[in-house]
């Protein structure tokens, strides 16, 4: 638009002009130009000239857009649809993992506490079958300790019962071999038993070398006439 107003301002008429007679004739027999204004109007008339086809028309043109208008709106309505739809899909899935979640943490917690409890009552019991076994080693340990001891007392018990019997056997035997020793040396005396003979007395009380003497020893010392000697005859045995 500026350059056409540009051109015009430059627009210069030619210094000289003419215009002849046959040029002014062409331009008398021009029709006449019609103004800005009296065309709109004429366009004004025109379409208004015909107002059922006007609406034909209009009704026409209005059509495929409304058809555009409902589609859209409907697309429209069906994503929002499908959107929220997806939304509470979305919002159901989330509970629901939150709540697996919560429920595997939950459980996890519990098997860990079940985990910890279960090692804890296992030390503890551990611990105590421990403390028992000390204890009870402890009291076989201390139960061998006294049957030993027990033990060594009864041997030594029977030892020094033993050495008492072989002493009192000892002393016994040691004073029988005194009576024995004193009765060969201050005599002694003889009742005499069935079957004996003074000879066998005499042998007896002084051995077999010296039987004879012995018998005369006997037959004097009891005032003995003979070797006969009734039974149950007390004798005195010289030395």
């Amino acid at each position: 638009m500026a350059k056409k107003r540009k051109d015009k301002r430059e627009f210069e008429e030619p210094a000289e002009y003419d215009m002849s007679s046959d040029t002014q004739d062409e331009f008398n027999n021009e029709p006449p130009m019609l103004s800005r204004s009296d065309s709109r109007r004429g366009k004004k008339k025109t379409i208004f000239k015909y107002p059922l086809l006007n609406l034909l028309i209009v009704f026409f043109l209005l059509i495929p857009i409304v058809i555009v208008i409902v589609f859209v709106t409907v697309q429209n309505m069906g994503s929002n649809e499908v959107k929220t739809e997806t939304e509470s899909t979305v919002n159901v899935s989330d509970n629901t993992q939150a709540k697996e979640e919560k429920a595997k943490a939950k459980k996890a917690a519990a098997e860990k506490a079940a985990a910890e409890k279960a090692a804890k009552e296992k030390k503890a019991a551990e611990e105590k079958a421990a403390t028992e076994k000390q204890e009870q080693d402890a009291a076989a340990a201390k139960k061998a300790e006294e049957a030993k001891k027990e033990q060594e007392a009864a041997e030594q018990k029977a030892a020094e019962e033993k050495a008492a019997e072989e002493k009192a056997a000892a002393e016994e035997a040691q004073k029988k071999a005194d009576e024995e020793a004193q009765k060969k040396a201050a005599g002694g005396s003889h009742t005499v038993q069935a079957g004996e003979t003074l000879y066998g007395i005499a042998r007896s009380a002084y051995g077999g070398a010296g039987a004879a003497a012995g018998v005369e020893k006997i037959k004097q010392a009891n005032g003995l006439g003979s070797n006969d000697v009734p039974v149950g005859t007390v004798l005195t045995i010289p030395q």
